[in-house]
């Protein structure tokens, strides 16, 4: 366990630190902008004389300009880090406690109250992030006046509000700054090397804040955004742990040279007599509340760590998990659920298996770990640019992330394992016939021999689709069937429903009683038996793709009437998010209709199916490359082993995943036929 719980915390703390990076250029390119809207707008809005400023009455003027223009480009932003970087690390906290799995199963997963606190928190830092926009408009309105007030020449007043939005560097008698200022200076115009001048600007930032002249507002906001992130992670974390009645920590993270002595020493054990560096929460406040260090924050240990810039993170342990020489004790490795070590659960795997099989199909034995078992070793990962496969002659498998902190990127690995599942199985059964036909349902005998027993291993023909999901072609062909001749009558009711709502809207009722209306409108949705998910897990799709449930926001709407009518879109296209929280909205035309929260995997699920009649994913091309089956229908086209193959394999990712409970769900509602015999398929697995 301590090796998997290093592993989980190091997943949660790299994914922070990818957010970081994505997050602070967005946060460079934002304020680049508004650096250069503002300086426009003082050009062209400031009378001068002589190149000095002149009057008062514009400079008082200018003051709203700067609002909307640090409205328009600043707060986009901070609902972005918000609603999609703190959703996808919500994530990741759930996949720890879930992955460990030695806690009360109520806890594993984020509750009520969990989901009140994400939304609690985000609108928290939203508020932090609006705070330096409200306080930014005021110095640089400031700046104008002042300088309006003593007549300065406009270069001047260019200078300072440069200098309090990016700001500028003192010169130091640290020759390390020096060199730093002087890289900046020298090479702030070369596109060439904007990376590396940024690298720099972020250094002095940080490490030399001290050097810095005046307020700027690329400081004060990359503070909070790099603190927000880890201080969310770790509330969250501390929460679910507290829940789950978890009082012991380990402290985790990179020891560097300038890493802070008193996180060095928690994570090396150093105030831990035995050594194991395991702590009570008491202990750990008592630890920093008797301990003084430059860059304490004030506020509980259990969430502000080192102080600014910290890049630890505490997990949460039991100590009945270690025995006293602090070895691990049997329960860590041997749950009350069919657990196992990683290694007898996986078979010998290679060093990438051993990384990231836990990660992608987790800890615990189950029908897809009995049948990575069955299968040979993985070559190492191909890195390439654009894409993934699997390659079935080789074994290989190339993605063009190896960032396994991102979840779209550890799905596309478990979807690609699934290629890997599905071609491996089926040369292991087509070296035994009796096997062969043991495990394949009786109903699909003579389609799965058509391709798997009669061609087996037969280099003179292409057996590339030699795999064990062609047993559910017939299936496939009933989904397809059922999902196309839906759409006739699902578009228009999707169409209805929203024309039944504004209805009931009317034209004269208040933003409250658009809620009730709202609300209930959606809840006698969820609450029928017919429809698939709770409102739980219809909150926490959402949450996944960093949407807040909102009955106004047609973003909601449009999410479960799509699920509702099994409505996907058939192709990609922009999301026109629409609100009715001040007006109506117009009929959305049925070209449009595009639901944003089923996509991904699972809209490459469905469209597999459908031959992309309903969803999208792999294109039309694509499957069409594929030889003709015998799996064919008139008006509904071939289903090819390509599309069997990819159902098998996105089915593989999204039962392997978080919130795989609500995606099966959503896999047997739209594909009933495919989904089970998938899963009579994987239920065989304990034959191998």
């Amino acid at each position: 366990m301590s090796d998997i719980l290093k592993d989980l915390t190091n997943y949660r703390i790299k994914g922070i630190e990818k957010a970081e990076i994505e997050y602070y250029k967005q946060l460079t390119q934002t304020l680049d902008r508004i650096e250069a809207q503002i300086i426009s707008l003082a050009d062209t809005s400031l009378p001068r004389t002589a190149g000095k400023l002149i009057e008062l009455q514009s400079a008082v003027a200018i003051r709203p300009k700067i609002k909307a223009i640090l409205d328009k480009e600043y707060l986009p932003f901070a609902d972005r880090v918000v609603r999609k970087g703190f959703g996808e690390q919500a994530l990741r906290v759930e996949r720890q406690f879930k992955t460990i799995g030695l806690i009360p199963p109520e806890f594993q997963e984020l509750t009520k109250g969990d989901l009140a606190l994400v939304q609690n928190l985000k609108k928290q830092y939203y508020t932090q992030f609006k705070d330096v926009s409200n306080n930014f408009t005021r110095i640089l309105s400031d700046k104008v006046y002042q300088n309006t007030l003593v007549g300065t020449e406009f270069t001047v007043l260019e200078k300072e509000l440069r200098e309090s939005i990016n700001g500028i560097y003192a010169t130091s008698s640290d020759p390390a700054v020096n060199r730093l200022v002087d890289y900046v200076k020298n090479n702030k115009g070369n596109p060439a090397l904007a990376s590396r001048v940024d690298a720099a600007v972020k250094i002095l930032q940080t490490k030399y804040a001290s050097t810095r002249v005046g307020e700027n507002m690329k400081r004060y906001a990359g503070q909070i955004l790099n603190d927000s992130l880890r201080d969310f992670d770790a509330t969250l974390n501390f929460n679910k742990a507290k829940d789950a009645g978890l009082t012991y920590v380990k402290y985790y993270g990179d020891v560097i040279p300038t890493t802070r002595l008193l996180c060095r020493n928690m994570i090396n054990g150093v105030y831990d007599k035995s050594g194991k560096g395991i702590y009570t929460i008491a202990e750990v406040t008592r630890i920093w509340n008797s301990t003084s260090w430059s860059g304490k924050k004030s506020g509980t240990p259990m969430v502000v760590r080192g102080g600014y810039n910290c890049r630890h993170q505490f997990s949460y342990v039991n100590p009945d998990w270690y025995e006293e020489d602090g070895e691990e004790t049997k329960s860590l490795i041997e749950s009350k659920q069919d657990t196992a070590p990683v290694k007898s659960i996986y078979g010998d795997r290679s060093s990438e298996e051993k990384k990231y099989l836990p990660l992608a199909f987790g800890t615990v034995a189950t029908n897809f770990t009995r049948m990575i078992n069955k299968t040979p070793k993985l070559p190492p990962i191909q890195k390439i640019k654009n894409g993934a496969f699997f390659r079935p002659t080789t074994g290989e498998i190339a993605m063009d992330s190896l960032d396994m902190e991102n979840l779209a990127t550890l799905r596309t690995f478990t979807h690609e394992y699934g290629h890997k599942i599905d071609h491996n199985i089926a040369r292991l059964l087509a070296q035994d016939k009796k096997l062969a036909e043991k495990f394949i349902p009786n109903a699909n005998k003579k389609i799965f021999a058509t391709r798997l027993i009669d061609d087996v291993l037969d280099e003179t023909k292409n057996t590339k689709g030699l795999q064990i999901s062609n047993a559910a072609q017939q299936e496939i062909m009933a989904d397809r069937k059922l999902l196309k001749d839906n759409l006739k009558k699902a578009l228009p009711a999707y169409e209805n429903d929203k024309l039944d709502l504004l209805k009931k809207l009317g034209v004269n009722k208040t933003i409250s009683e658009k809620i009730v209306v709202h609300n209930k409108f959606l809840e006698d949705i969820i609450d029928k038996k017919s429809f698939p998910l709770n409102l739980k897990e219809v909150k926490s799709l959402l949450t996944e793709k960093g949407i807040t449930y909102d009955p106004l926001e047609m973003t909601t709407v449009d999410f479960i009437l799509g699920i509702k009518h099994k409505v996907i879109a058939s192709q990609y296209g922009k999301y026109k998010p629409y609100t009715l929280a001040n007006g109506s909205i117009k009929q959305l035309s049925t070209r449009g209709y595009y639901n944003r929260a089923v996509q991904g995997k699972f809209a490459d699920y469905v469209g597999a199916i459908s031959d992309n009649t309903v969803g999208y994913g792999h294109t039309a091309a694509y499957y069409k490359k594929s030889f003709k089956t015998k799996t064919f229908a008139r008006g509904y086209g071939d289903v090819s082993y390509l599309h069997s193959t990819e159902a098998f394999a996105q089915y593989t990712a999204l039962s392997n995943t978080t919130n795989k409970e609500a995606y099966i769900k959503l896999m047997n509602y739209f594909a009933p036929s495919t989904t089970k015999i998938f899963d009579e398929i994987m239920e065989r697995s304990k034959l191998l």
